[in-house]
């Protein structure tokens, strides 16, 4: 009998550890609890050359890794599986395999791609989330359009995200107004995600972390195996 119950609490720690999603950026797994929970969305922005894309192949590599599905829509052309295989810190073949990569050069390719995503994948990061409607429908003739078509798409994420308990990692832009920095149809995009990161790049390269109710900060370094956190 004690064997029994002793067994099945093994088992439910070891399914417990199998599902856990660690970023390998210790200051942001320790903000988010331990590790990347399913059903939420994490959005990370900055500049151009503060590590957002680095971030999100160093998530799907480290879920990989831990032998867990993933599905990366590359919006930007930035897909190194190279890079990939560079972070990993055991076998990277076998961890590239479990990454599918969709390749996205319009918002119906981006949004078709979500449809076409199979049952199992456990992390699905999008690099950039906002690039192609901003492309496709610029300046303020376009902004209705843009506006109702990523909102549209945000609430496909979110619904799949908690449908099928994924962790979900996007990647997006500044742009400024006036003189001040803000991010890219950040109001869309505030109404769905749950973890914003905000990187600010060279030359302080510091991260500041947000949720509803709790904030962190920390500075990083960007190296071979991606981000790593100095403090925080």
């Amino acid at each position: 009998m004690h064997w029994s119950v002793s067994y099945q609490f093994l088992s439910w720690a070891y399914s417990v550890v199998i599902q856990m999603i660690r970023t390998r950026i210790d200051a942001l797994d320790e903000f988010l609890g331990g590790s990347l929970p399913g059903g939420l969305i994490l959005d990370i922005y900055g500049p151009g050359g503060s590590g957002k894309t680095q971030v999100l192949l160093q998530v799907s590599t480290a879920a990989a890794e831990a032998g867990h599905r993933v599905a990366y829509i590359d919006a930007t052309g930035s897909f190194r599986p190279e890079r990939v295989l560079q972070m990993c810190r055991s076998s990277g073949t076998a961890a590239l395999k479990r990454i599918e990569v969709f390749r996205a050069t319009s918002v119906s390719e981006q949004a078709d791609a979500l449809r076409r995503l199979d049952d199992g994948i456990s992390v699905l990061a999008v690099d950039n989330v906002t690039d192609l409607f901003i492309y496709e429908y610029p300046g303020e003739r376009g902004a209705f359009a843009r506006s109702h078509l990523l909102m549209s798409y945000m609430r496909e994420l979110s619904r799949l995200a908690l449908a099928m308990d994924v962790s979900v990692v996007v990647s997006n832009m500044i742009r400024y107004a006036g003189d001040r920095e803000i991010e890219s149809m950040g109001r869309a995009i505030d109404l769905f995600t749950h973890v914003k990161m905000r990187l600010s790049g060279h030359p302080e390269y510091t991260a500041l972390c947000s949720r509803l109710g709790a904030q962190t900060q920390f500075t990083y370094s960007l190296g071979r195996s991606g981000m790593l956190s100095k403090n925080g």
